[in-house]
């Protein structure tokens, strides 16, 4: 239909008015309205859509209509296919390959002359993706998907048509598990005294909210799909993110972000951020539409987030949205007493023109904010289609020129790590997001230092350099207080002498550092012959040598994986306790020896090839102590805790026998029998002990542990069980064991300490068996942790309990990466501590041991403590 109107208008030649309302009717008069799918208007009191919906009605629709695609991009966490809607005008479904191509060609810009880019350019359509529901608590977004799909393909008037004509929309379910998850929850408490209750469980079942964290290490199937949509297939021009809530009593959040910008982007991308957002306020004014506002709250610094630096050092202005919303699709009446005070009297501001007046919220008024920003969003991309597109193939040539002139000119990575495994995971996932990843050729010297051939190369003069300096160099927070130019937007800019102004989340994230990798920052060009990769193996897991005894090193992660697997069959498994040599490879102190292999030589290759491991045959006689297979038990509050969800995604991928434990089951008791390591996730003791308080949820979800589940823990300990604590959760046996560890952080105020989710570094104590297969010197992620006073380590009455070190805050410098105040705070104190008690171990980590799953190089902290020799 598309295509008969362009024609008609091309020549000049106009239908009688009756046969275009004919053919519209015609049209419309076929395709499913969503009301009559669903069973009630998107947007409706009280009515939620699950994924199986929402993925229904997009099928049915595109079945009907020209203008319209659905198609699989994977699979999800719980199994569900994760799919996707394309809507354009029927010419540009046609012809979507051609579109997509001339994308990545001014994405890529290879072998364009500036002419040849203009060309393009104007031939091309804007490619905006626009996703919804990541966070599945914000119900309203993917609603409004259904109804933007719906008025995108039937709309007949200019701007639409218009849409459809100049742009290919990509409209994407971040987490499909999620919707499903809980619209259920929200039928099951609907009417009920509960019916505003937060969910029990993660709407992403290792994430939960932390999903919007994982875009840089990809640990989530869901981000791969989309890392792999972005950086590799549709190179879109504009991505755009949809949330909730809005900063109350503001009825949607939207562009400009607060200060500070991540350096990490080309100038072009913040100017069309900027653009965006003001057309979005535009258009909300225009509709009557009270309440939008910009530049407060949420930040864009650090590089994990969907939206953000981490899209944005693609050359794709990336944006979002934050719109108000009550608790699933309850309605609340809000009067202008139940806001804060400064917003009463309804004064008008700058990016805050047309204040929210209070009065009802629904489900439908979010919905139609958002369908509102959505359709600016695209109106923008229409209308600004050939600059959005040749701006594309402008940042690329512009980052290419630069880093071929200044520093960094990229990064080196020798192939003899200690961690070859967490090397590829690195290198793979940058290539993955389209990052061009080289090997060397020959040998060479650069900088003099002498790299073997196979060095693995990572040059900065790339199109998308902007994002691999952004997640491999080291982070400098910018101390705002010094900047209040950037931030203030008054008149006579005031000097700021209060409290740090902290940042919405991380500051410091170097992967390389997490990952405990060695390399070079190129600080000159780099003249190597080298060869660009299209896909990344640093080794294949295998079985080298000869003898009866079989060796895999304690310092790759890999090794853990392969043992855990091969406990399975009942060989004999042991841990050295002191370092030694096989052939020319040292094996650390921790490394594992296989004696009198039960199992078939074919199980054992299928693991080293399953796990990437190396095992080495050969014979040796070092001093060893059993490894044991242990059973573990990862506590799982009815307090959702994202920290649980993470840390079973680590234990899962690396093979370890656990279970989750309940509030009830910890009540309960005789833990012993089921388990010989528990696991308390990074949360905080007192929401451990309570739960959530009763009259606030289904009876079944109410409560915590309870002092009867510390007297349990007490008991699984003191009977040889291995207690492991994460952060906050290490709180709990210092108080509720009668142990007294003092936190010397505890109560400190912000503009005394501060390190908001920095990288610092952490001295190891290698007699330790918890750093089996460790460097001396190592690296925390630190927010929100713990430093150990240890001469305040007393001894329990009933028995003595020496403390035991594995780990400090070292007394120097500490700052890796991103900002910090007051580190001679924790100079010197107890980072990690082990202590025995009764016939079992207590372990704490005064520090998050795994950072969302990012922190590859401690991994082996937490497998060591899963291991902890008790006898």
């Amino acid at each position: 239909m598309d295509c008969i109107f362009l024609a008609l208008k091309k020549k000049r030649l106009w239908l009688p008015g009756l046969l275009i309302v004919l053919l519209i009717q015609s049209v419309s008069g076929q395709l499913t309205t969503p009301e009559s799918y669903l069973g009630f208007k998107p947007g409706a009191d009280f009515k939620l859509a699950t994924y199986e919906q929402w993925v229904g009605y997009m099928e049915l629709l595109a079945s009907e209509t020209g203008r319209m695609e659905v198609r699989d991009m994977g699979s999800t966490s719980e199994g569900r296919r994760m799919k996707y809607a394309i809507i354009s005008s029927e010419y540009n479904i046609a012809n979507l390959e051609k579109f997509r191509q001339i994308s990545e060609r001014l994405s890529l810009a290879q072998d364009l002359s500036p002419e040849e880019a203009k060309s393009l350019s104007q031939e091309g359509k804007a490619i905006v993706w626009i996703d919804a529901g990541m966070h599945s608590s914000e119900v309203a977004p993917p609603i409004q998907q259904i109804q933007l799909a719906y008025d995108l393909v039937t709309g007949t008037d200019q701007r639409t048509e218009s849409i459809r004509e100049n742009t290919i929309l990509l409209l994407v379910q971040a987490n499909p598990d999620g919707m499903t998850i809980v619209a259920d929850w929200y039928k099951k408490i609907l009417g009920t005294p509960y019916e505003s209750s937060s969910l029990p469980v993660l709407y992403h079942k290792y994430a939960g909210h932390d999903n919007n964290r994982d875009f840089m290490v990809a640990n989530l199937v869901e981000t791969r799909n989309m890392h792999h949509m972005v950086g590799k297939i549709w190179y879109p021009e504009v991505l755009y993110v949809q949330h909730q809530p809005a900063p109350f009593p503001a009825r949607i959040w939207i562009p400009p972000n607060p200060e500070p910008v991540n350096p990490n982007q080309h100038p072009l991308i913040q100017r069309v951020k900027n653009l965006i957002g003001a057309a979005m306020g535009q258009q909300f004014d225009a509709e009557g539409k009270q309440g939008a506002i910009s530049r407060i709250s949420f930040d864009v610094f650090y590089a994990g987030y969907a939206d953000g630096p981490a899209v944005d050092g693609h050359n794709i202005p990336s944006l979002l949205t934050e719109t108000a919303g009550n608790r699933y699709a309850t309605p609340k009446f809000f009067s202008v007493k139940d806001f804060p005070k400064a917003y009463q009297d309804l004064t008008i501001g700058s990016f805050y023109p047309s204040p929210w007046e209070g009065g009802w919220w629904r489900i439908g008024d979010a919905v139609d904010y958002t369908l509102t920003a959505s359709k600016a969003v695209l109106d923008v991309a229409a209308r600004y289609r050939e600059e959005l597109l040749y701006y594309k193939y402008q940042m690329a040539t512009d980052v290419m020129m630069r880093f071929s002139q200044e520093p960094p000119y990229g990064w080196i990575f020798p192939i003899d790590q200690s961690d070859r495994g967490a090397l590829e995971l690195l290198l793979k996932r940058l290539h993955d997001y389209g990052v061009d990843i080289y090997r060397s050729d020959k040998a060479f010297t650069h900088e003099g230092i002498d790299y073997p051939q196979g060095t693995y190369i990572v040059p900065a003069n790339q199109p998308f350099g902007l994002y691999a300096k952004n997640v491999l160099e080291r982070q400098t927070y910018p101390d705002l207080r010094k900047y209040g130019h950037l931030w203030q937007g008054i008149s006579r800019t005031i000097k700021w002498d209060g409290s740090p102004l902290t940042p919405y989340d991380g500051v410091g994230w170097t992967l390389p550092v997490q990952f405990g990798l060695n390399y070079h920052t190129m600080s000159s060009s780099l003249d190597a012959e080298k060869t660009r990769l299209d896909d990344v193996t640093v080794s294949k897991g295998s079985i080298k040598g000869k003898g009866d005894q079989y060796f895999l090193s304690a310092s790759e992660n890999n090794s853990y994986t392969a043992i855990n697997q091969i406990l399975q069959s009942k060989a004999k498994v042991t841990r050295s306790t002191e370092s030694f040599t096989i052939g020319n490879t040292n094996y650390p102190r921790g490394s594992f020896i296989i004696n009198n292999l039960r199992a078939s030589a074919n199980m054992l290759d299928k693991v080293a090839v399953e796990t990437n491991a190396t095992i080495q045959r050969g014979r040796s006689i070092v001093n060893s102590i059993p490894v044991p297979k242990r059973r573990v038990g990862l506590y799982k509050s009815w307090v959702a805790n994202m920290d649980a969800g993470w840390l079973s995604l680590i234990l899962e991928n690396h093979s370890f026998d656990f279970q989750f434990i309940t509030d009830a089951e910890m009540r309960a008791g005789n833990l012993s029998s089921r388990f010989e390591v528990i696991i308390l996730p990074d949360q905080r003791m007192l929401s451990i002990l309570n739960g959530h308080k009763k009259g606030t949820m289904p009876a079944d979800y109410t409560g915590g542990i309870s002092e009867s589940g510390v007297e349990n823990l007490q008991t699984f300990v003191e009977s040889g069980g291995v207690l492991i604590c994460n952060n906050n959760s290490s709180d709990l046996p210092g108080s509720g064991f009668n142990l007294t560890l003092k936190n010397v952080l505890k109560d400190v105020p912000a503009d005394s300490f501060n390190c908001p989710g920095s990288l610092i570094k952490l001295q190891l104590n290698l007699e330790h068996p918890l750093t089996y297969g460790m460097k001396e010197k190592g690296m925390a992620y630190f927010s929100r942790g713990r430093a150990f006073d240890m001469p305040n380590f007393l001894e329990k009455e009933s028995g003595n309990h020496p403390l035991n070190i594995a780990a400090t805050y070292p007394d120097k410098p500490l700052l890796i990466s991103g900002w910090m105040i007051g580190e001679e705070r924790i100079q010197s104190k107890g980072a990690i501590v082990e202590t025995s008690y009764g016939k079992g171990k207590i372990i704490l980590f005064g520090f998050n041991i795994h950072n969302r799953a990012m922190a590859l190089r401690n991994f082996k902290l937490l497998f060591n403590a899963i291991y902890f020799p008790v006898d």
